[in-house]
């Protein structure tokens, strides 16, 4: 029965650092069916933005980076849309291992970026600019969220309209929401926990816009931003499509294994051995320690009057004698049948006789 359990913790620990790392996590809330890519920090996986600057298949580029899963990102122009002069284009702002591909210095007072810095932690920017003077609007008047993050984030895209924020229902101050929006149909989205250690990215089939933010509540969302959506979905989860797009995408969020975070974890584990290594030498030692206690008054007693009936003699009969005495505890130490207390007395009293011999 024993060894059975052992066997299940073992189990259990390896599905976790594993198969829930890139998880397709599907549930129901509210009667409304979600389906996305769940990923957890820190277990084998890492979430990082790719950016194109005219278009490429998601399913290229997992082939030619050996990428793992990922989801499109942020709405475009398509050159397949007659405004568009044939020409994919976007005005994203998108950011990939620090690299930066915007076109503007704000957000834009709708847009907000989700982002990740270096260490893969997830949190939200957006850095509007006044743009009272020509537009008399006070809904474009500085909008800001962690504006001193901004040479933090090592990858990330912006997207509208912004969903949730520190678990608050941000729809009701979107600027832009469509008709496309308002509509029941499948929406896209990116989140995060609130311990930044779990990310859910894909969609939630059917609901309007509006009732979106309560629903990605309910999963577990803190911060939760709109994706793109319609003929520009796509996804792909352990190197396999689930959803063919209807055109090329500029940008994504694409999962990696992270031989980084497989360094860290060993270089981890490591240290915690050796810490549990150290504390049971500190507990040992402590042992040993109480069992010496009560036999070292009494040894330094004995021992003193040994060296006191020496004190009259010359040098090297106390040389010569305390050498014997040492060579005898060292002989009495190499019998491995001694009892640990009689070990521990003899320890001790040979480190009284070393200390008396360099004093000579």
């Amino acid at each position: 029965m024993k060894t059975l359990k052992i066997i299940l913790i073992i189990f259990i620990s390896f599905t976790a650092k594993t198969s829930f790392a890139n998880e397709l996590y599907k549930t129901e809330i509210d009667w409304y069916k979600i389906s996305a890519l769940k990923i957890v920090k820190w277990s084998w996986y890492k979430v990082i933005t790719w950016v194109s600057q005219n278009w490429e298949s998601l399913d290229s580029l997992i082939k030619k980076y050996n990428w793992v899963s990922g989801i499109n990102w942020a709405y475009f122009c398509p050159a397949d849309y007659n405004e568009c002069n044939w020409v994919n284009s976007t005005n994203s702002d998108r950011i990939s291992n620090w690299i930066n591909f915007s076109k503007w210095d704000d957000t834009w007072a709708d847009r907000v970026i989700f982002s990740f810095d270096k260490d893969g932690n997830p949190f939200l920017f957006q850095n509007a600019h006044d743009y009272t003077s020509w537009r008399w609007d006070i809904y474009m008047t500085w909008k800001t969220i962690n504006l001193d993050k901004k040479t933090e984030i090592y990858n990330g895209i912006w997207n509208f309209p912004l969903l949730l924020k520190d678990w608050e229902n941000f729809i009701d101050k979107a600027i832009t929401i469509s008709e496309k929006m308002k509509a029941k149909s499948i929406k896209n989205f990116i989140c995060s926990s609130k311990d930044w250690k779990t990310i859910y990215m894909w969609n939630v089939e059917n609901p309007n816009i509006r009732i979106l933010p309560n629903i990605l509540l309910k999963l577990g969302c803190y911060n939760a931003i709109n994706l793109d959506a319609w003929w520009s979905s796509a996804m792909i989860y352990d190197n396999k499509y689930l959803l063919w797009p209807g055109r090329n995408i500029m940008d994504a969020f694409i999962v990696v294994k992270d031989e980084k975070t497989e360094e860290d974890l060993k270089k981890e584990k490591e240290k915690k051995e050796l810490l549990i290594k150290i504390e049971a030498q500190k507990s040992e030692e402590q042992r040993k320690e109480n069992i010496l206690n009560k036999y070292k008054q009494k040894i330094d007693s004995t021992f003193d009057k040994i060296i006191k009936k020496l004190e009259n003699k010359n040098t090297e009969i106390k040389f010569e004698y305390i050498n014997n005495l040492d060579k005898k505890i060292t002989i009495l130490l190499s019998n491995s049948k001694l009892p640990e207390k009689n070990q521990i007395i003899l320890w001790y009293l040979q480190t009284l006789v070393k200390n008396q011999i360099n004093n000579l």
